[in-house]
């Protein structure tokens, strides 16, 4: 019996990909040309079984703490041809508590993620103006930096 519920909170721990992507399309103006820029923000949810069930008469301590993160992917097409990719990962986007078992809030956890799109997009946009310092240095280091007239 004891196995069983440690094999359940081993896999109540592990993250789950929801299959909820956020997409961002963007224009970079650079001297070497316009850059199209388009961001994939793939959506996963991690659950954490905590606490413990009391025996009866007792309340129980048993909750599910889960968070959203966002895997970035950033697909750059310079003027020049030049492809720059790259992979940003980044914080929560959502998280929230639930009581009881991680097992038993699957559903409601994913259907309040997937409400929550107005903010994913939010985050992804933020992340897009963040992520324009770094392509506009890789777009320097190989087209060079723009010279002064």
């Amino acid at each position: 019996m004891a196995y069983l519920v440690t094999a359940g909170l081993v896999l109540a721990a592990t993250g789950a990909a929801l299959g909820m992507t956020v997409d961002h399309q963007n224009r970079v103006d650079h001297h070497s040309g316009p850059v199209a820029v388009k961001y994939r923000g793939d959506v996963a949810i991690t659950h954490k079984q905590l606490g413990a069930v009391a025996p009866g008469g007792r309340a129980s301590s048993l909750r599910c703490d889960w968070a959203a993160t966002m895997t970035v992917a950033r697909h750059a097409v310079a003027a020049s041809g030049t492809r720059l990719v790259r992979s940003i990962d980044s914080e929560p986007v959502v998280s929230g508590t639930r009581p009881g078992w991680c097992a038993a809030s699957h559903r409601a956890i994913t259907e309040e993620v997937a409400s929550r799109t107005a903010d994913m997009q939010a985050h992804l946009e933020v992340l897009a103006q963040e992520d324009e310092t770094m392509l506009r240095a890789e777009l320097d280091r190989i087209h060079g930096p723009q010279r002064a007239a």
